[in-house]
């Protein structure tokens, strides 16, 4: 990975027609009219211009040319994914304030790869739209590739999965707080043995809820060990492993920091013979508007997903037309709600 990480970030460096020129030993006139394919220059100088351009990674800086237009009316979004739900409403609410600002929305997914962030990344910097939403993928080399875009001035706002040292605006919700609450929910359901259903846990979404739900076990369960389970995110190798987690540490409810993994439990419990809540109580973070049709409803962590899209967008227009941004709207954080369903017990009276 460190390999892939040092060619990524020699590509991030700014090529122009001017690295191209030097390279050859041309002029930037020449290596311009090549790249438009002017018959003014050979057949055999195009071919070269074209094959180094190639190699280098170079694109055309149509945000530049843009400038000239003023602007290329275009934002980009990039997201790890689209089949989470949460995902799909926020580009909804991205796409509303984009049109009324007459822009358009490229959509790039990073399928949980960072060199694949990296290189839409460097696309984006050459100036493929005017500014950028990103909820990144974990990095274990770090952010360079962001933080090369933030000393270009260039218009970006995180949201989301968040990289807290990047000084940009970040929109997001209320993740330890809630994690918090519904843990607590789980308590007063009469739960003892809570286990937290996570993924990577260098993601900062997946610390800060894990960070609520420990709270809420050490604040009401004092002395009991908290229980993690990071997902890989590979659907048949996290049953077999989640199987193992639970026939050792015994739990009697879950807390799903991601609705993938709360809903390999459905599986797992049909394949073991067992039953929700009986078995084991389970509330997630998800806005799969089938949750409330799942047998039995998943009790549901839902996010203001298409709010987020919205303020991110509005965030980012207000950057790419140069308007302050105040410390106190720079990163609003919007409230998650808990909506109750059968998976987990209802109050005695």
């Amino acid at each position: 990975m460190a390999e892939i990480w040092i060619s990524w970030r020699n590509k991030m460096k700014r090529i122009t027609i001017k690295t191209i020129a030097e390279q050859l030993g041309l002029s930037i006139a020449t290596v311009s009219r090549a790249l438009q394919n002017s018959h003014e220059i050979s057949a055999t100088t195009r071919e070269k211009v074209k094959q180094a351009a190639n190699e280098l990674g170079y694109s055309p800086n149509v945000y530049a040319s843009g400038l000239r237009a003023g602007s290329s009316k275009t934002i980009a979004v990039i997201v790890p994914e689209v089949e989470n739900h949460f995902f799909s409403q926020v580009i909804s609410g991205v796409e509303s304030i984009a049109r009324l600002n007459n822009y358009h929305v490229l959509i790039y997914l990073t399928h949980e790869d960072p060199v694949k962030e990296l290189e839409f990344v460097q696309l984006l910097g050459n100036g493929r739209a005017d500014g950028l939403l990103i909820s990144v993928t974990h990095n274990g080399n770090g952010y360079a590739h962001l933080d090369q875009l933030v000393a270009a001035n260039y218009p970006l706002v995180l949201f989301d999965r968040l990289v807290n040292e990047l000084d940009v605006p970040k929109v997001s919700t209320n993740n330890e707080v809630v994690s918090y609450e519904a843990t607590r929910l789980l308590i007063e359901r009469g739960a003892e043995r809570i286990a937290f259903l996570g993924l990577n846990p260098n993601l900062y979404i997946i610390r800060t809820r894990l960070a609520g739900y420990q709270k809420a076990v050490q604040q009401y369960r004092p002395g009991a060990e908290p229980m993690v389970f990071s997902g890989t995110g590979r659907p048949d190798e996290d049953i077999a492993r989640l199987k193992d987690f639970i026939a050792i540490h015994q739990p009697d409810a879950f807390l799903g920091a991601s609705e993938s993994m709360a809903l390999l439990l459905y599986e797992i419990s049909r394949q073991l013979g067992q039953s929700i809540p009986e078995n084991y109580q389970l509330i997630s973070f998800t806005n799969l508007a089938a949750a409330r049709f799942l047998s039995p409803s998943l009790a549901s962590i839902v996010q203001p997903a298409f709010e987020i899209g919205k303020e991110a967008a509005e965030l980012l227009f207000k950057v790419i037309k140069k308007k302050k941004i105040y410390p106190a709207e720079a990163s609003p954080t919007l409230p998650s709600v808990i909506q109750e369903g059968d998976s987990i017990r209802t109050l005695r009276p």
